[in-house]
């Protein structure tokens, strides 16, 4: 039964897997936890098989090689094998992230024009993962996130690219941790913080937690303080600094904290978290304002959307993966 999924697991982790396949996936992975062990065995061995390095030229031969060596490692003793996984993987260690626990992600490695090797971290809606990268700090990423780095990262620097968000523990270091957004730059030494930047969101946040950062943005240095956020709109460039960083990492622990957040905000995250997509039927309930905590669980999105509507600001009903948002009937 497993082994009808090794061509699934193939495609998700080169990247190439349709949409249909990746829910078809999910689903398998998470029906069992003896199917998240068996994932978690073939995310292994595709980072040691080094098939993630060129899978786009001879697919065939690419895939033959990974179910070839899938079958070395189911015929090889229990002990050796994971023997055998420990000391190959440990020397991957410096180059690539550690994935901590089991979670469907995404690695690309490419060459820039330059011949510089770049890593790329994804994490698909519907998932989070944490990892720790080769200089010791931790990051997670949130739903629709990815975050790439250099093969120079720890040696001649500790430069990261986010898009979406995570949350950082950076490690003290030599260099500065610095992040790259589409809009912004942060600048570390070692420090707890939060950055929220999604391409489909008008505005960046960064709240720092410990230690202090450097954000520079809008043409401006900001000077951070531990239980500060600051919120900078990408389109006017106006920003708002407050003096709490309340609920900024507790997505980590799969809750969400709205505070007088509207709709169109909370439709996005909503869309991400349960990989649905949200339809209006009039623009004004994009700016219905809620406030309110929830905990992200596997499908319980009808229930927050139930509480959220008890308000008795709109309905909703739900067709496959389309939420439809309606005003009320008077």
């Amino acid at each position: 039964m497993k082994e009808e999924f090794d061509k699934l697991i193939y495609d998700f982790l080169s990247g190439s897997i349709a949409k249909e396949d990746l829910h078809k996936l999910n689903e398998w992975i998470y029906s069992d936890p003896e199917n998240q062990k068996y994932f978690e065995q073939q995310k292994r061995i595709w980072l040691l098989s080094a098939e993630y390095k060129n899978v786009s030229v001879h697919e065939e031969q690419a895939y033959n090689r990974f179910a070839k060596r899938i079958r070395k490692h189911k015929s090889a003793p229990a002990g050796k094998m994971r023997r055998a996984l420990f000391v190959k993987y440990a020397g991957y260690a410096a180059a690539i992230i550690i994935l901590l626990f089991t979670t469907p992600f995404i690695i690309y490695n490419f060459t820039t024009p330059d011949d510089s090797l770049i890593s790329e971290v994804y994490a698909p809606r519907k998932s989070k993962l944490k990892m720790k990268l080769p200089d010791g700090s931790i990051v997670w990423l949130n739903a629709d996130s990815k975050l790439s780095y250099s093969e120079s990262f720890s040696r001649k620097n500790r430069n990261v690219r986010l898009e979406g968000e995570g949350y950082f523990e950076v490690e003290h270091g030599e260099h500065p941790f610095v992040i790259q957004t589409d809009s912004a730059q942060i600048k570390v030494l070692g420090t707890k913080f939060n950055v929220k930047n999604y391409g489909d969101e008008n505005y960046i946040k960064v709240s720092l937690l410990e230690g202090s950062i450097v954000l520079l943005c809008i043409n401006q240095e900001f000077i951070m303080k531990p239980n500060q956020t600051m919120t900078v709109n990408k389109l006017d460039q106006t920003y708002k600094l407050t003096e709490s960083a309340d609920y900024a990492e507790q997505w980590i622990n799969c809750k969400v904290f709205w505070d007088e957040v509207p709709m169109s905000i909370i439709s996005k995250e909503l869309e991400r978290q349960f990989d649905v997509t949200f339809a209006f039927e009039s623009e004004q309930l994009k700016n219905l304002i809620f406030h309110g905590s929830f905990i992200i669980e596997t499908n319980n999105l009808e229930k927050i959307l139930d509480i959220m509507s008890e308000t008795n600001k709109f309905s909703y009903s739900i067709e496959k993966d389309k939420v439809y948002i309606h005003s009320l009937k008077k």
